[in-house]
């Protein structure tokens, strides 16, 4: 059929197709990419993981471009009319509305419409300015898995070597109780009397270094704590640092670093309890540490928006 004889609702609805294909091209690469991280620390492979940081960050922009092509093409002549474009936004709107990236999936549309239009400012009818969906953090305790009932030191060793977690079996490490011990004692120094620790159902990867973070409880108090892990020669991992506070935290997930590989299907409710341990830090300051700098932006934005509105 030629693109000119479609009606205006069609061709909406194919380009809003083709978007959410794109997007779902991004996430299955982006996760490809991510989930090397792991093979990448045992095997020391930090050639690798410079290369993987690379080719991901790369990534958004090689699917936009094709889909910036695909659109041009489908579009033609219609191209510029707003009024496709706002259909074409709510149908996509529909399309992701069961994704578990559904916030990431807006900005992804966003960053079409402006490579479209090199829009100055915003327009609400062909852009996700505000989100279209009731955000909810209702599965934010999937994102954590909790360890109680025994001393500090066998809860740390268990969580370090949990694999269901993301962590190491025994066998990978290098004087693993000695420094569990030590950090158990600094813990203990930092909270005492903490019995319950839980931790992200994640490892972040970094460079040369895995950090396993999460928070220790003792009743209804609280304190922000990371595991830095390095694999520094052809032996084992080591526990090198206890991070404890929402300060050192909060350096850890500084604009300074480069982003984390973590496997976080569901950034919403993972990006909010990250949020929980470190309250100083924006959203968009969080999203970007996971390698979502597009939508580190619209979080941006909408945090200013807020602001002015209050």
């Amino acid at each position: 059929m030629e693109r000119s004889s479609l009606t205006d609702s069609r061709l909406a609805a194919l380009c809003a197709e083709a978007a959410r294909d794109a997007f779902v091209e991004y996430e299955r690469h982006f996760d490809e990419i991510t989930r090397r991280a792991r093979d990448r620390f045992l095997a020391r492979d930090w050639r690798g993981s410079v290369d993987d940081s690379r080719e991901r960050l790369r990534l958004y922009s090689l699917i936009l471009d094709s889909l910036t092509n695909r659109t041009r093409e489908l579009m033609a002549e219609r191209l510029d009319h707003r009024s496709t474009w706002s259909a074409t936004k709510a149908a996509y709107s529909a399309l992701i509305a069961k994704s578990d990236r559904w916030e990431i999936a807006e900005s992804f549309f966003n960053s079409l419409t402006r490579r479209i239009f090199a829009t100055e400012g915003v327009n609400q009818a062909i852009e996700f300015v505000d989100t279209d969906f009731d955000a909810s953090a209702s599965d934010q305790h999937k994102i954590a898995r909790t360890y109680s009932g025994g001393t500090l030191t066998r809860l740390v060793i268990e969580l370090l070597t949990d694999e269901r977690l993301g962590g190491f079996a025994l066998e990978y490490w290098s004087n693993l109780r000695e420094s569990v011990e030590l950090a158990a004692k600094r813990l203990d120094t930092a909270l005492p009397g903490a019995g319950t620790i839980e931790i992200v159902s994640a490892v972040f990867y970094l460079g040369h270094r895995a950090f396993i973070v999460g928070r220790a409880l003792r009743g209804d108090t609280s304190i922000s704590i990371a595991f830095s892990l390095s694999h520094p020669d052809e032996s084992r991992i080591v526990l090198d640092a206890l991070l404890v506070g929402e300060a050192d935290l909060a350096i850890l997930f500084s604009f300074t670093r480069a982003y984390f590989r973590v496997d976080a299907p569901r950034p919403f409710a993972f990006v909010r309890w990250l949020r929980d341990l470190m309250p100083g830090k924006r959203l968009a300051d969080l999203y970007n540490a996971l390698g979502y700098n597009r939508h580190a932006k619209t979080e941006f934005y909408r945090d200013f928006v807020r602001q002015l509105q209050n």
